[in-house]
Formats: structure tokens, C-alpha cells, sequence
């Protein structure tokens, strides 16, 4: 009987163990991203990924340069994304778009995207966390 017990009480802590790993996997948006320093980014988006854990847009813009540097955006994850309405199909590629998102800490061409406005003038709230749904204008 007793071996039994400890046998359940190794199983069920072994189950915890593995089902909150995921949690730990997940990356904190205020340690990844500054939220202080907004900013607009605005160019052609050249590919719209739909992906968990996080939606990606690739977004080319043309510095004061006149080079063009690829802006990587995240978004919120699949099923968030579809419950706002925003599909794949939803932005041409490629089209114009203005997103207002917060860049990584590290300064690489990296952000996560909040608010972005496409051609046609539709926003869509796609941050992963902070603030409310604004849900589709």
C-alpha cells in the first residue's frame, strides 16, 4: 500500500513537473521589449506568418539612407489573431502597413507590433500583452 502511494505521488509530481514547462518557456514581453521608447515602424510587409506560440510579420523599410532593413514584428499567437479577425489573408504581400510597437531592448531590428494600420486603413490590435483589446476599426 505504501508503495503504491509513493508511485502516485512520483507519477503525479512528474505530471506537474512536465505540464508547467511551457509556462517557464514563455519569454516576458517587458524583459524582451522596451515599452518607454514606441515606435512607428512603416514599410512593405514581404511575409505574414501564422504561428504559435507568436504571429510574425516581416516588414522592409527604407531608411533616410536610402538601404532597406528588414524589421521583424511579433504578434500575439494564432488563435488571438483570428479572434480580432486578422488572418493571413488579411494583408497582401506585399502591401503597405504602419505599425506602432515596441523595439527589444537589444536594438536589433526586432519588435512586438501593437497597433498596426493596414493599406486600407483597418488596425488591429495584435500586442501579445499590456493594455486592452482594441479589437478591429
Amino acid at each position: 500500500m505504501r508503495d503504491s502511494i509513493s508511485k502516485c505521488a512520483v507519477i503525479g509530481t512528474l505530471v506537474v513537473a512536465c505540464l508547467s514547462a511551457p509556462l517557464l518557456a514563455h519569454h516576458s514581453v517587458a524583459a524582451e521589449y522596451d515599452s518607454s521608447k514606441p515606435v512607428t515602424i512603416t514599410g512593405a510587409v514581404t511575409e505574414a506568418r501564422l504561428l504559435n506560440p507568436h504571429g510574425w510579420l516581416s516588414v522592409d523599410v527604407k531608411g533616410t539612407d536610402g538601404k532597406t532593413v528588414t524589421w521583424q514584428v511579433e504578434m500575439a499567437g494564432t488563435n488571438r489573431l483570428l479572434t480580432i479577425g486578422f488572418r493571413k489573408d488579411t494583408i497582401a504581400v506585399p502591401s503597405s502597413v504602419t505599425i506602432q510597437a515596441w523595439p527589444a531592448r537589444d536594438g536589433s531590428m526586432h519588435a512586438t507590433g501593437r497597433i498596426p494600420t493596414l493599406a486600407d486603413g483597418k488596425q488591429f490590435d495584435v500586442h501579445d500583452a499590456f493594455g486592452e483589446n482594441l479589437q478591429t476599426k
